[in-house]
């Protein structure tokens, strides 16, 4: 049999996307049962994205010698240790430490996952895997957080076995299901830790660094900042504010997958083929500020609901109108540069975001939205200053 293949990549994304996202809709009542702080929550997830963009540069270099699938491999079973660890913390330190060293194998499923598309798709289907990749990812990461919150209805110790057997699972089957080609890099531990630093793209970013890409990047970091510093708050805050039980915070995020997707391939597409994506990302993120403001201001449970559900294709719109934007910012032999700095500051957005959300919540419950809801703002302002400076170049150069 032979072992490279991307079809049964896909079958592999499809089982993680599920398995991984079983213990997301148990986690408030998880912490909550524990009688630790609020602001965990956001702590959680902060320990998990920042040993994730930590070490991410790591695993693409340690992959060259080893081989991605085998990395991968390898990473569910350190992954499945970690929520093993993570289900029995009784403890705020027990709990930054499992999630510390989950997202250490995350960066590494992830990393490796994009890597295995990248070196063994043929260059005509490169763009159509890497982007079937993620979407299959987005809708059956909804149905794996509806199944968890089920599961969570009956046994959050049920949920966790099901998950860390899941993810020991997957591991096994891609260690023999899937196979690399062979590697001719030699393995040394000093190159490996040189090449490994996360900041290394930002350093490497100075000699293309303008005003405008400054700016974009600006732009970037204030919406990753708001979009997980909301998306961190809401999950907690329908549990702690008007007790959901775990399947409904699992059927919520299902309907927000199937509206993901629906406003990707028709919003999304129509403005990136018909509009200047410059101007038209202005709207959507200013629309995205008065959601927020919206939702700060409803308290009836069921309009409340539907506007967060609402808000959330609005959210999901930007995101790929921002990654589209990286290519008029750089020139074509600096894209690899400026994807690596965006991924930076995305990251560095993402546990800003949950660590503010945790510890802002304890204060008042809606404040989580309000510092969205500003983070937004500020993304529209300087969206509006990126689209300002680039049509003050493209005048100059005609």
């Amino acid at each position: 049999m032979k072992k490279i293949s991307i079809r049964r990549l896909f079958i592999m994304i499809v089982l993680y996307s599920l398995v991984a996202n079983f213990a997301h809709p148990i986690t408030p009542t998880f912490i909550q049962n524990l009688h630790l702080n609020d602001y965990m929550f956001g702590v959680a997830f902060a320990c998990m994205a920042l040993t994730n963009f930590l070490f991410s540069p790591f695993w693409g270099k340690f992959s060259k010698s080893v081989g991605t699938a085998r990395i991968t491999g390898y990473c569910f079973f350190g992954y499945s240790f970690a929520q093993a660890l993570f289900s029995m913390s009784t403890s705020e330190w027990q709990i930054i430490a499992a999630r510390l060293i989950g997202g250490f194998f995350i960066g590494g499923i992830s990393v490796c996952n994009i890597l295995y598309v990248i070196e063994n798709s043929s260059d005509e289907k490169k763009g159509q895997d890497l982007a079937t990749s993620v979407t299959l990812n987005a809708i059956f990461s909804a149905f794996g957080y509806m199944i968890g919150g089920f599961l969570g209805d009956i046994s959050l110790p049920l949920t966790f076995i099901c998950q860390v057997a899941g993810l020991a699972l997957i591991g096994v089957l891609y260690l023999l299901f899937l196979g690399d080609a062979p590697t001719s890099e030699r393995f040394s531990w000093k190159s490996l830790l040189h090449q490994s630093n996360p900041f290394q793209a930002i350093l490497d970013s100075r000699h293309i660094m303008t005003m405008a890409i400054f700016v974009f990047l600006v732009v970037c970091a204030a919406t990753s900042f708001a979009s997980t510093c909301y998306e961190q708050c809401f999950n907690y805050f329908i549990k702690d504010q008007y007790g959901f039980p775990p399947s409904y915070n699992g059927l919520l995020k299902a309907a927000v997958g199937f509206i993901t997707l629906l406003a990707n391939s028709t919003i999304c597409v129509l403005l990136m083929k018909k509009t200047n994506i410059l101007k038209s990302i202005i709207p959507v993120l200013g629309i995205c500020f008065l959601m927020m403001i919206s939702i700060i201001i409803l308290d009836n449970v069921v309009p409340f609901i539907i506007m967060n559900v609402v808000f959330f294709g609005f959210n999901a719109v930007y995101q790929p109108l921002l990654q589209a934007m990286i290519s008029l910012f750089a020139k074509p032999d600096e894209n690899g540069l400026m994807v690596g700095v965006y991924n930076s500051m995305r990251s560095l957005g993402m546990v800003g975001g949950s660590l503010f959300a945790g510890f802002i919540y304890e204060i008042g419950p809606k404040l989580s939205f309000v510092s969205s809801a500003i983070a937004f703002l500020i993304s529209v302002i300087f969206a509006v200053i990126s689209y300002l400076l680039m049509n003050k170049k493209v005048q100059r150069t005609l």
